[in-house]
């Protein structure tokens, strides 16, 4: 074992940690300590570093519901991941299907698997990322719209979602790729399998969205309500609900004067709006910027 080698292998080494030292490679590699000065002092060096940014980090509270959060936007993430790859019909057998993220080309990058407190300090960027970043309130409309944009802005709501939204969120959060009533990569496939079976078909799609791929389509039942959804993907999935217009609460839809309204529930973003006779709603993972591209 050559120096080189033992640095990357002792920085895997925690401090006061007795079952890193009882690792037979990592024993192997403090054992050289006596045999290199140098060795040694970086070593006891990097060790001084790691406990002086632990006990920092030991004395941070972290906010009451960012177990809550985190766990929310890992649920959102991974069904979206699923729709994307999308799963194979109820009872066949399952793929599956793993992502390898590329080796740092610092090696002593991946010492960061082996440090709690460098999750903990993962998790405090993420957060204070999120609470500092600002909103964008610029005005955004549907690129096909005609309207000007000042009538395009939309009304964020954060508070006091409509429950038929709520229930989108729900539904959406907890979806598997197996509940699609119909796949297919073309939305004229899915349209017409929607006006056949006598559920809300959408009359018209807004122009960003036919130029992307469809992942399929599946309905659901909200108090007697039916709400069919199109799935597309373009990196993430994009859903595209359909309801019919005398059938949305007042609470829903967009208010006079207005063009659209937004949501955001559970992680995801909803922008409703009104054509003829039918409601449609529009939703990502993420908030409203992640929908700027197609309003």
């Amino acid at each position: 074992m050559d120096r080189e080698e033992a640095q990357y292998i002792l920085q895997l080494c925690r401090p006061d940690n007795s079952e890193d030292r009882d690792d037979p490679l990592i024993a192997e590699a403090l054992e050289l300590l006596n045999q290199d000065a140098e060795l040694r002092a970086w070593f006891e060096e990097q060790q001084a570093l790691d406990t002086r940014i632990s006990a920092k980090f030991n004395r941070v509270e972290p906010p009451a519901d960012l177990k809550a959060a985190i766990l929310a936007g890992m649920r959102a993430h991974a069904v979206q991941s699923q729709l994307l790859i999308g799963n194979k019909a109820e009872g066949a057998e399952q793929d599956h299907h793993t992502s390898r993220f590329p080796r740092p080309a610092n090696r002593s990058d991946q010492r960061a698997g082996f440090r709690p407190w460098m999750g903990i300090a993962a998790i405090f960027a993420i957060a204070g990322v999120a609470l500092v970043v600002p909103r964008n309130e610029a005005p955004t409309q549907l690129a096909n719209s005609d309207q000007p944009a000042a009538e395009a802005t939309p009304i964020i709501a954060t508070a006091g979602v409509p429950n038929m939204i709520e229930f989108l969120a729900q539904q959406i959060s907890e979806f598997n790729g197996s509940k699609f009533d119909k796949r297919g990569e073309k939305v004229g496939e899915l349209q017409s399998h929607l006006a056949s079976t006598g559920m809300p078909n959408p009359a018209h799609i807004p122009q960003q969205l036919k130029q992307l791929t469809t992942i399929g389509c599946v309905t659901f039942d909200y108090d007697g309500t039916k709400l069919s959804m199109i799935c597309f993907k373009n990196g993430q999935a994009y859903h595209l609900i359909t309801v019919d217009k005398a059938r949305v609460p007042n609470d829903c839809t967009p208010c006079k004067g207005q063009k659209s309204k937004v949501f955001e529930a559970q992680q995801q973003a909803f922008k409703v709006w009104t054509e003829g006779e039918q409601v449609f709603i529009l939703t990502t993972q993420g908030t409203e910027e992640d929908l700027a591209d197609f309003i």
